[in-house]
C-alpha cells in the first residue's frame, strides 16, 4: 500500500474542513429554523411540559398540561422557548461537530449532548415547579440566575466529558 503525499493528506483535511463546516452551518440553521417556526417550536414546547408534568406526577403531584403550561392547585409554569434547552444543544452540537474528530466520536458526542441536556432541562423545569410551590420569592432568581448559569456550565462539562473520554476514537479517512 502506497504512503499518502502531501498534496492527498491536504485534499483529505481540506475535505474535512468543508464537510465540518458544511455540518456546522445546517446545525445553526437548523436551530435558526426551529426558533422561527412557530409550529415545530410549539410542540417541543407541548413535549416537554407533558414530560415535566409527568415527571410531577410520579412525585405525587396533580399537574395537567394545558397547551405549553403545566399546572395544578399549586402552581404553574409555562414552557416557553427559552426553556427548551434547544439553545445549549444547539450550541453544543455546534462544538461538537467543529470539534476535529471522526463523525463516530461525533455521534457519541451528539448522543451524550442530546441526552444530557434534555435530562438537566428536565429537571431545572421540575425544580423550578418545587421553588414556585414552596419559595415563590426565589423563583426569579432561581430561574434567571442560577439555573441558566448552571445549565450552560452543566453543556460544557458535558462537552468536556465527552471531549476527554470519547473524542480521541480515530479519525475516518
Amino acid at each position: 500500500m502506497r504512503e499518502p503525499t502531501n498534496g492527498s493528506r491536504k485534499i483529505v483535511r481540506q475535505r474535512r474542513i468543508w464537510i465540518t463546516a458544511l455540518a456546522v452551518t445546517s446545525a445553526a440553521a437548523l436551530l435558526i429554523w426551529l426558533a422561527g417556526h412557530e409550529t415545530a417550536m410549539g410542540a417541543i414546547q407541548r413535549a416537554l411540559a407533558q414530560i415535566t408534568s409527568g415527571a410531577l406526577n410520579l412525585f405525587g403531584h396533580r399537574t395537567v398540561v394545558i397547551g405549553s403550561t403545566v399546572t395544578s392547585a399549586q402552581f404553574g409554569i409555562t414552557v416557553v422557548t427559552a426553556c427548551t434547552g434547544l439553545f445549549t444543544t444547539g450550541l453544543f452540537l455546534i462544538a461538537v461537530l467543529a470539534y476535529p474528530v471522526g463523525w463516530r466520536s461525533k455521534l457519541i458526542g451528539a448522543a451524550v449532548g442530546v441526552g444530557g441536556i434534555f435530562a438537566i432541562n428536565v429537571i431545572r423545569l421540575v425544580s423550578l415547579y418545587y421553588i414556585g410551590v414552596h419559595l415563590p420569592g426565589f423563583l426569579d432568581s432561581a430561574h434567571q440566575l442560577i439555573w441558566q448559569s448552571l445549565l450552560i456550565v452543566l453543556a460544557v462539562a458535558l462537552w468536556l466529558l465527552w471531549a476527554g473520554r470519547w473524542a480521541h476514537v480515530a479519525r475516518e479517512a
